[in-house]
C-alpha cells in the first residue's frame, strides 16, 4: 500500500525540523520509503531485524553521506495513520528495502552530495604536467590482483584506472592481472543497496569518456579472490611482484553484529551485505609463495583494520599496506572515483583520468620512480573530505624502495646466493659476493666455467690468491632491467677486515679506463673478465677482501667519494645492487688439525665507537674447538654470549667461543681509525666428518652489519700434507705424514702450489722433489 502523500508530506517537514532542531540538516540526506510497512514485517540489514509494531512510515537518516559504507545511519519509524515519530534505530547499514541515491525518487532531503573529484581538481592552482619517465620495467614478473565486491560506479571506475595504469604507465602484462568485479562482468550495482544493475546502459568510462577496457576474471566474491589467489601462486617466483587492490565498502567492530574487520563481497540480488572478514583475507593469502615484494592499496571503509594482520602475515620480503582510513574511520566515496583511491593511482599514473595533472610533485626523491611510500604520501598530502589515510610497512621504511615498476637498464652483482638485486640488500650478508671470482690460471672457457646454471648457484668457484704471479679476476654481472645494457667495472683490494673502509681500498683496475662490460640482454648474465692482478701488485702471501663496482649509463655505480660517514657507508653497501663485497676464503683442512683464521677490527676515521662482533658459529659442528685472540683493550669491557675467557695477558685476551652457535662480543670501544688484528685458532677433531663448514666473523654498529669475513672450512683427505716444522710435503699416505703434530699439517690440493710455498719433497714419498 502506498504511503499517503498528505501524511509523507507531514512526515517530510518534520524529519527535516528534527535535523535542524540538531543543527545536522546540512550534514544528513534523507529518505523516505514510498510503501507503507505492515505490522509484523522487518527492516533487515545484513544481520540487523527491526520488527515493524504498527503500520508504518519510515524514513531512512544518512548521517555520513559522503562515505562508503559501513557508516552511521538511522532508521526513523513514523505511525502512517497520525504520521507521529514513534521510535528510531541506530545503525550501520541501509535497509535492504530501500535504494539511496540525491536523484532518487525516495530523497527529501540529500544537501550532502559525493564529491566530484574532476571539480575538486579545478580549484587547484598549482598545478604540475604529468610524469612522463615513469618506469615502465622490472625485474622477475609483476602480478595484480584488482578486487571489488560490492560495487558502485566508483569502484568499478577506480580499478579501471588502475587497471589502465598497470598497462599503460608500467607495461604490465595483462595477463598477470587478476580482476573480480561484481557478477565476473565490468557491471556494476546503480545504488548502494539495490538489485539493479548497471547492465547494458554500462556506457563509457568516465575518466575520458572511453569504453571501459578493464579485463574480468572472476566475479567479486570470496571465492573469486581464492581464484584469483590460486592463479598467481600457481606462477610467482621468488623474485616476483604483487599489486593486491580492494574497494568498495568494508565494516568493523561495532558496526552492527560484524565481528571483525570486513569488507562486502558481490551477492546476485544486491540485498545482502555479506562480510568477508580480514582473518579469511588472510587465510587465503596464505597459498601464496614467498616472493620478493607486496604493494597493497585499500580503498574500503575501516581499511586500517586490514594493515597489521597483511603486514604479520605477509609472504613477501618486503611490504607495504597503504590504506584510505584508519581501523576506526569510514572512506569518502566520490561520484564517479574514491577520492583517495583516485589520487594514490594518480600519483602512480602521472595524471588524473581526464588527463589533469598532479598538484604537487611525487616522486620527491627525484629518482625517476614512484615509490609506495611517496604514492601515499601524495594522496595523503591532497586528501579532502574525512578520509584520515595511514599506511605501513616491513621492513620499516622499505616501502621506499617497493616500485609498480624499474628503470630499463639495472646491472648488478650479487652480494650473496639469495639476492636477487633488490635496492636495499635484505636477503643474506655481505661480503660473500659468488660473482668476484679469482683463479691462479687464466680459464679458457670462462663461460662454461663460471656460467652454467649449478655453477652460478655456486660461492665457492675460484681460489685463494696466490702470491708471487699473477691473478685473474672474473665478474659475473646481470641484468635485470628490460633492455640491453653494457657498462664499466672497477675492481679493487683490501686487507680482511670486518669493516673494510675505503682508505684501505687499493684498485686493482685503471681508474681512468675501467675494464668494459659488454651488452647483456635482460635477464641474462655474462661473465666478464679476467681483470688481470699483476705478480708485481699483490703485496704478500694472504687473504683479500675484493670490493666490485658497476657503472652503466643510466645506473651509475655509487662513488667511494661520497663516503664520509658511517651511515654513508651502511647506505653504500646496503642500498646500491652494482657494489659488492667478497671477502670469503677457503682454508684446506685435515681432521685433526690446527689452523688460524686473522681479520681486522677497525675502526671509523675521526670519530670513537660502539661495536659487536658477532661471530656466527652456527653451522659449525660442535665438537669442532675455536678460541679467540683479541686486544684486551677491546674485549674487557664488551659482553659475551656463548664465549668465555680462558686466557688474561697484559695486552691480549683468549676466549673459548661456543662452535654450533652465534658468538657476541657487545660494545667494543674502538679508537678513532682503529686497526686491530684479530684471530679464531680452529681446532679440528679427530673423527670429524669430511665435508665443507662455513662460519662468518662481522662488525655491528647501532645493530647495523657494516662488514663481514666468510670462511668455508675444506675438511678432508686432500692429496697433500705440508710440515710447517720441516717444511717438508709428503703425499697423504705417506707414513710421515701420520706422524706430522696436528699444529704443522698444512693441507694442499696440488704438489706444485705446495712446492711454490717454499715445501722440500719428501725423501720417502716424493724422492724426485727432494732437494737432500
Amino acid at each position: 500500500m502506498k504511503l499517503l502523500e498528505t501524511i509523507k508530506s507531514q512526515i517530510k517537514v518534520d524529519a527535516i525540523k528534527s535535523l535542524t532542531n540538531l543543527k545536522i540538516e546540512k550534514k544528513t540526506n534523507l529518505y523516505i520509503y514510498d510503501e507503507v510497512l505492515v505490522k509484523g514485517e522487518k527492516l533487515m540489514a545484513a544481520t540487523l531485524e527491526v520488527p515493524i509494531e504498527r503500520d508504518t512510515a519510515f524514513v531512512f537518516a544518512d548521517l555520513a553521506p559522503a562515505c562508503n559504507w559501513v557508516h552511521p545511519c538511522e532508521y526513523q519509524l513514523y505511525d502512517a495513520k497520525t504520521g507521529k515519530l514513534y521510535k528510531k534505530v541506530q545503525a550501520s547499514l541501509p535497509p535492504s528495502i530501500l535504494a539511496l541515491g540525491p536523484d532518487n525518487s525516495n530523497a527529501i532531503h540529500t544537501p550532502v552530495k559525493m564529491i566530484d573529484t574532476l571539480l575538486k581538481r579545478k580549484t587547484w592552482t598549482n598545478r604540475i604536467a604529468p610524469i612522463t619517465n615513469a618506469p615502465s620495467a622490472s625485474h622477475g614478473e609483476r602480478y595484480a590482483i584488482l578486487f571489488t565486491g560490492k560495487a558502485e560506479n566508483r569502484h568499478t571506475n577506480d580499478m579501471e584506472f588502475l587497471y589502465r595504469t598497470l598497462i599503460d604507465v608500467y607495461g604490465f602484462n595483462a595477463a598477470n592481472i587478476q580482476v573480480a568485479n561484481h557478477d565476473g562482468t565490468v557491471n556494476y550495482f546503480l545504488g548502494n543497496n539495490t538489485s539493479q544493475t548497471i547492465g547494458a546502459n554500462l556506457g563509457n568510462w568516465p575518466g575520458n569518456n572511453t569504453p571501459y577496457r578493464m579485463v574480468v576474471n572472476q566475479p567479486g566474491t570470496r571465492a573469486g579472490f581464492q581464484a584469483a589467489l590460486n592463479a598467481i601462486a600457481a606462477q610467482i617466483q621468488p623474485g616476483d611482484f604483487l599489486l593486491i587492490h580492494t574497494n568498495n565498502h568494508g565494516g568493523g567492530l561495532g558496526d552492527g553484529a560484524f565481528t571483525d574487520f570486513c569488507m562486502f563481497v558481490y551477492d546476485p540480488v544486491g540485498t545482502h551485505w555479506t562480510p568477508y572478514y580480514v582473518n579469511d583475507f588472510i587465510t587465503d593469502m596464505g597459498v601464496l609463495p614467498p616472493f620478493e615484494s607486496l604493494m597493497v592499496m585499500m580503498e574500503q571503509c575501516r581499511s586500517g583494520g586490514f594493515i597489521d594482520p597483511i603486514i604479520n602475515n605477509s609472504p613477501a620480503n618486503w611490504t607495504h599496506v597503504a590504506t584510505a582510513v584508519v581501523a576506526a574511520d569510514y572512506s569518502d566515496g566520490g561520484a564517479n572515483f574514491d577520492p583517495f583511491a583516485e589520487d594514490w593511482i594518480a600519483a602512480m599514473n602521472g595524471q588524473y583520468p581526464d588527463g589533469g595533472g598532479l598538484s604537487q610533485v611525487v616522486d620527491t626523491n627525484n629518482n625517476g620512480l614512484v615509490s609506495a611510500v611517496e604514492a601515499f604520501n601524495y594522496a595523503n598530502a591532497v586528501v579532502t573530505g574525512n578520509d584520515t589515510p595511514t599506511s605501513s610497512d616491513s621492513p620499516n621504511g622499505y616501502g621506499t624502495y617497493i616500485y609498480l615498476g624499474l628503470p630499463a637498464h639495472d646491472l648488478f652483482i650479487r652480494d650473496n646466493l639469495q639476492d636477487l638485486g633488490s635496492e636495499p640488500l635484505v636477503n643474506g650478508g655481505i661480503s660473500c659476493s659468488p660473482d668476484i671470482i679469482i683463479y691462479n690460471q687464466e680459464l679458457l672457457d670462462p663461460e662454461a666455467t663460471l656460467g652454467s646454471a649449478a655453477a652460478q648457484q655456486s660461492d665457492t668457484l675460484g681460489s685463494c690468491v696466490e702470491y708471487g704471479q699473477d691473478n685473474f679476476i672474473y665478474l659475473r654481472v646481470q641484468n635485470r632491467g628490460m633492455q640491453p645494457t653494457s657498462g664499466t667495472a672497477r675492481l679493487f683490494w683490501a686487507n680482511p677486515s670486518i669493516l673494510p673502509t675505503p682508505n684501505s681500498w687499493h684498485e686493482i683496475t685503471d681508474p681512468a679506463n675501467p675494464i668494459a662490460i659488454p651488452a647483456i640482454n635482460p635477464q641474462e648474465m655474462k661473465i666478464v673478465g679476467p681483470i688481470v692482478w699483476n705478480n708485481a701488485d699483490i703485496p704478500s702471501a694472504g687473504h683479500y677482501c675484493f670490493v666490485g663496482l658497476i657503472n652503466s649509463g643510466n645506473d651509475p655505480a655509487p662513488d667511494p667519494a661520497t663516503i664520509h660517514t658511517i651511515n654513508d657507508y651502511y647506505n653504500f653497501i646496503r642500498q646500491s645492487n652494482n657494489a659488492t663485497w667478497k671477502n670469503f676464503d677457503v682454508l684446506d683442512l685435515f681432521a685433526n688439525s690446527v689452523t688460524n683464521a686473522s681479520f681486522a677490527i677497525q675502526g671509523w676515521p675521526r670519530i670513537k665507537l660502539s661495536a659487536d662482533l658477532m661471530i656466527d658459529l652456527s653451522q659449525l659442528p660442535s665438537n669442532i674447538v675455536l678460541n679467540l685472540r683479541i686486544l684486551k683493550r677491546l674485549s674487557a669491557t664488551a659482553s659475551l654470549e656463548n664465549a668465555k675467557l680462558i686466557n688474561n695477558s697484559q695486552t691480549h685476551q683468549k676466549f673459548q667461543l661456543s662452535a654450533g652457535k652465534v658468538v657476541y662480543l657487545r660494545g667494543m670501544n674502538l679508537k678513532t681509525s682503529d686497526v686491530s688484528q684479530a684471530s679464531i685458532e680452529i681446532k679440528t677433531p679427530e673423527g670429524i666428518a669430511d665435508g665443507n663448514y662455513r662460519f662468518a666473523v662481522a662488525e655491528l654498529i647501532d645493530g647495523k652489519e657494516m662488514g663481514r669475513i666468510t670462511r668455508l672450512l675444506s675438511v678432508g683427505k686432500h692429496p697433500f700434507l705440508g710440515n710447517r716444522h720441516s717444511h717438508e710435503v709428503h703425499m697423504i699416505n705417506c707414513e710421515w705424514a701420520a706422524k706430522t703434530s696436528r699444529r704443522n699439517k698444512v693441507a694442499y690440493q696440488s704438489l706444485e702450489l705446495a712446492l711454490k710455498h717454499g715445501y722440500d719433497g719428501c725423501h720417502y714419498c716424493l724422492p724426485e722433489y727432494s732437494k737432500d
